[in-house]
């Protein structure tokens, strides 16, 4: 059987044919600039991919939806990127766009975590903490195998860990791409090109970064004492670069020194993991 996956983010929507746990056939498209119109693009990436198929052969759909979802997972309480989102109940809205196939929702982060969790990284893992480094930073992580999304839905938020108690200043603020744009000026991808081609600010930049990341990762270590720690989104590319001062903070600041050796892993799935963890809900 397939299934479908959406990844519905600030500025593109992911989905994929899914079969046997792979993906088949993908696509990626702009996000809609309001609600109407992004129904209406999910109906037609859905008639693309699923053309060649009859009704029957589709089994369930899943969407991955960055935001702050309820607990029932039926209503958006807060999309910061799509703000057209908050408050809708937007699993009645997907449920009669996609019918009559079963639908099931699901924070972005932890779709990835999902995927992970099936088919790549912590496969053969049972405690583990994901932390998605892009655009913002969020976080998932399970226990003994299961996700786990706390009382009201919106555990793993890992970003918005105070790191800078003077100024407010969170894991996020310090890490994710707006970061990147302050100290530089440039975007995530130009910061890469840059410190790949040898730029010695790019380079004193990613060092800390690293840092930065380090010392939110080790706050995650000494909480949670996880057996790893995955890394996906935009800042992969950047790993080596990055690397040095993630394992320089955590060796100064995670307690146990078994746990100063929590591996650091980051994600093989590509950006399409989001959309292929929310078609995996129904695994």
């Amino acid at each position: 059987m397939y299934y479908l996956g959406f990844d519905i983010g600030g500025s593109n929507i992911k989905a994929a044919l899914i079969k046997n746990k792979e993906i088949i056939r993908k696509a990626l498209e702009n996000t809609s600039d309001n609600l109407e119109n992004l129904l209406l693009l999910l109906g037609k990436m859905k008639y693309d991919l699923c053309a060649q198929l009859s009704a029957g052969e589709i089994s369930g759909v899943g969407f991955s939806i960055a935001g702050a979802l309820d607990v029932e997972r039926e209503k958006m309480l807060h999309s910061p990127n799509i703000p057209y989102l908050d408050g809708q109940p937007i699993k009645k809205m997907l449920e009669k766009k996609m019918a009559p196939l079963p639908i099931k929702l699901e924070h972005d982060v932890h779709c990835f975590l999902q995927a992970e969790k099936d088919i790549g990284l912590a496969k053969d893992l049972k405690n583990v903490f994901y932390l998605a480094v892009g655009t913002g930073v969020g976080g998932a992580f399970m226990i003994n195998r299961e996700i786990f999304i706390g009382a009201h839905g919106a555990s793993g938020e890992a970003g918005h860990m105070i790191i800078e108690r003077n100024s407010g200043q969170d894991f996020e603020s310090l890490t994710a791409n707006n970061f990147v744009k302050n100290m530089l000026g440039v975007t995530g991808k130009e910061a890469e090109q840059l410190v790949r081609s040898g730029d010695e600010k790019a380079e004193d930049f990613f060092e800390e970064r690293g840092k930065n990341l380090g010392i939110g990762i080790a706050n995650i270590i000494n909480v949670f004492d996880p057996e790893a720690v995955i890394i996906g989104g935009g800042i992969v590319g950047t790993q080596e670069f990055i690397m040095p001062g993630i394992k320089e903070a955590i060796e100064k600041y995670v307690i146990s020194p078994e746990a100063k050796k929590t591996p650091i892993l980051f994600s093989e799935l590509g950006k399409f993991g989001g959309a292929l963890g929310a078609a995996l809900l129904f695994e």
